[in-house]
C-alpha cells in the first residue's frame, strides 16, 4: 500500500468513526511511554475506566483496553507509572483534571527536567494570567460604573496603589448598591469569575488565555494546511479544524459577550456564571488534543527529516474529531461495509485485521485480570 492510500485510508476511517458525545471521544492523557503516545481515556459503557490507544503493536487501528491493566500490558516509564497511579486515584476523566493531574506527577521528577520546567512555567503562567483576568474584570467594573471611563487613564491604573485601591472600592460600593447586593459579594463575584474564564482571558495582546491562544494556534494551523497540502486527507483535515474552529470560536464569542456587560453578568450572577461554567468546559473538551496536532504539524515543518506523509499519516491517526451531538455538520459519516467499520475502533480482545476474538490476546487479558484487583 503507498503512502498516500495509507493516508486517505485512515482519512475514510475518520469519518467512519465520528464519536457521538466528548466522553465517547475521551481525553487525551500525556503518557511518555511511546506506545500510549496520544492514547485517550474514557469511562466505559458499565462506568469503568478504559484508554485507546492508537497503533498498537503496529497495527492501523485504535484498540480498548482496560484502564487498570494498562501497567501490565505496556511497560511503563517511571513517570507513566505515577501519571496512571494519579488519574486512578483522583479519577481524573476530564481534560482540565488530566491536566492538573499532569501537573503533579511532573513536578515529582520522575519525568526529568525538561517537564518539571514546563510543569512548573506553566502553573506560573496560569496564575499571572488569573491576577491578569481578575485586573481586567475590575477595570471593566470601575467603567460600567462610572467611576473612570476614560480607557486611557484606566489602561494606566494600578490597582494596588493606594489611588487604585480607593477607586476599585468606590466601584464596587456603586455596583453593590445598583443590583441590591454588599461590594463584598460583587467583589468576590469578580474574584470567582476570573478564575472561571482565566483559561480564555481576553483579546487583548499578551492577555490572551491558553485555550484562546490555542484557537489561535489551530486557524494558523487550518491555513497551512489549505495552502501546503492537497488530496483527500488535507481536506479532512482543513474540514475537521474549520468546524473546530467555527464551534469554538463561537463558544468564545457567547462568553465574551456576557461578560463584555459586566454589571449585568454580576446582578444576574447564578444563571450566568452557571452557563460561563459550562460554555468554559465545552471548550476545554473541543480543543482537548489539539496542541498535540499543531505540535506535530510544528514539526514537519522544523524537521526535513521526517517525510511530510509520515507526519500527516500520525496527525489523521490523532485528529480530535468534533462528535456528532456537538454539530449537525462537520465530517459525514458514511454508511459502509459493516464488518470494515467494526474493525475501525478495535475492541478488547479483538483482532483488529478481521474483527475475530485474538484467543492469545483473551488469555492474556485473562492472566492480568486475575492479578489485577477489580476497582
Amino acid at each position: 500500500m503507498t503512502a498516500p492510500s495509507a493516508i486517505n485510508q485512515i482519512a475514510d476511517a475518520i469519518q467512519d468513526m465520528v464519536p457521538s458525545t466528548f466522553e465517547e471521544r475521551g481525553t487525551t492523557v500525556p503518557f511518555t511511554t511511546p506506545e500510549l503516545a496520544y492514547s485517550r481515556l474514557r469511562r466505559g459503557a458499565r462506568g469503568s475506566l478504559e484508554v485507546l490507544v492508537n497503533g498498537f503493536s503496529g497495527g492501523r487501528c485504535t484498540y480498548v483496553f482496560p484502564w487498570n491493566s494498562i501497567p501490565q500490558v505496556v511497560r511503563l516509564t517511571l513517570h507513566d507509572k505515577a501519571l496512571h497511579a494519579e488519574i486512578s486515584y483522583s479519577d481524573a476523566t476530564t481534560p482540565d483534571k488530566i491536566r492538573l493531574a499532569a501537573y503533579r506527577v511532573a513536578r515529582t521528577g520522575l519525568g526529568g527536567p525538561e517537564l518539571i520546567d514546563m510543569a512548573s512555567k506553566s502553573i506560573e503562567q496560569e496564575a499571572t494570567e488569573k491576577l491578569a483576568t481578575s485586573f481586567f474584570l475590575m477595570l471593566r467594573v470601575i467603567e460600567a460604573t462610572g467611576v473612570n471611563t476614560d480607557r486611557a487613564t484606566l489602561a494606566l491604573i494600578n490597582v494596588n496603589s493606594p489611588e487604585g485601591k480607593a477607586m476599585v472600592r468606590q466601584a464596587f460600593r456603586r455596583l453593590g448598591d445598583s443590583i441590591g447586593a454588599t461590594p463584598e459579594i460583587c467583589h468576590q463575584r469578580i474574584v470567582e469569575l476570573s478564575d472561571v474564564i482565566q483559561p480564555i482571558g481576553f483579546e487583548i495582546e499578551g492577555q490572551r488565555g491558553r485555550l484562546r491562544q490555542l484557537l489561535r494556534r489551530l486557524n494558523e494551523f487550518r491555513d497551512e494546511v489549505v495552502r501546503g497540502e492537497s488530496g483527500g486527507a488535507a481536506r479532512t483535515l482543513a474540514d475537521v479544524a474549520q468546524l473546530t474552529l467555527r464551534i469554538g470560536n463561537g463558544i468564545l464569542g457567547d462568553i465574551d459577550r456576557d461578560v463584555g456587560n459586566i454589571v449585568r453578568y454580576v446582578t444576574e450572577w447564578d444563571t450566568r456564571v452557571t452557563t460561563t461554567r459550562q460554555a468554559m468546559e465545552r471548550l476545554s473538551w473541543l480543543l482537548d488534543g489539539w496542541t498535540y496536532v499543531c505540535d506535530l504539524w510544528n514539526d514537519t515543518n522544523s524537521d526535513r527529516s521526517i517525510p511530510k506523509r509520515q507526519r500527516l499519516n500520525e496527525i489523521m491517526r490523532i485528529i480530535p474529531v468534533v462528535p456528532r451531538a456537538e454539530s449537525s455538520t462537520g465530517v459525514r459519516a458514511e454508511t459502509g461495509d459493516p464488518q470494515r467499520r467494526q474493525t475501525r475502533i478495535v475492541q478488547q480482545n479483538e483482532d483488529w485485521r478481521t474483527g475475530l476474538i485474538d484467543h492469545e490476546m483473551s488469555a492474556r487479558f485473562g492472566r492480568l485480570n486475575a492479578r489485577t484487583p477489580s476497582s
